[in-house]
């Protein structure tokens, strides 16, 4: 099934909805939301996937703000970690990542947005100086080199592309 959304501006980069995030979307004049749950957050408390209720619960919420949910992206890390390191438990984590995405398509969620990368997106700042006195995050790839290893090993870019792959396999067909 193809669903056509047609370019819009939405509030993004949060993980709740607040009244503060509510009053600046609508003096903006935004009319979509798009969340992003990497840290967790307080409308989904799922341990392991996100239910059918609280998704609906959350998209009308912002209905009810006079928001369209168009979007979620990036469930917890601990809901895929061993998929991405290919470690035991990946399939029930890939069953549970499976029944998210059918929950988020019941709930009338149609943009489900994931990233791969299972350190998180790095940064050694977030004050780093920007245009007009604002600050922005930044990476100083110096101030990493020698950092201790995230997990037990390095993992190869075969390991990880293979982890992928199989990810993608098990998934596609359920988002499709």
């Amino acid at each position: 099934m193809t669903h056509e959304l047609p370019m819009r501006i939405a509030l993004g980069q949060t993980n709740q909805l607040t009244p503060e995030i509510i009053q600046f979307a609508h003096q903006s004049g935004i009319t979509d939301i798009q969340f992003n749950m990497f840290h967790g957050s307080p409308h989904l408390p799922g341990e392991s996937r996100w239910e059918y209720m609280d998704l609906l619960r959350l998209r009308t919420a912002c209905e009810d703000a006079g928001l369209r949910l168009n979007a979620i992206e990036n469930t917890p890390i601990n809901f895929y970690d061993k998929v991405m390191l290919g470690q035991p438990g990946r399939d029930e984590q890939i069953e549970n990542m499976q029944a998210t995405i059918r929950n988020m398509g019941r709930a009338g969620i149609p943009i489900f947005g994931y990233h791969f990368v299972v350190t998180g997106v790095w940064r050694t700042s977030n004050t780093a100086p920007a245009r007009g006195g604002a600050q922005t995050t930044a990476f100083d790839m110096e101030l990493v080199e020698n950092a201790p290893l995230s997990f037990d090993r390095e993992y190869s870019d075969d390991e990880l592309w293979a982890n992928y792959a199989y990810y993608m396999k098990a998934i596609l067909p359920v988002a499709e």
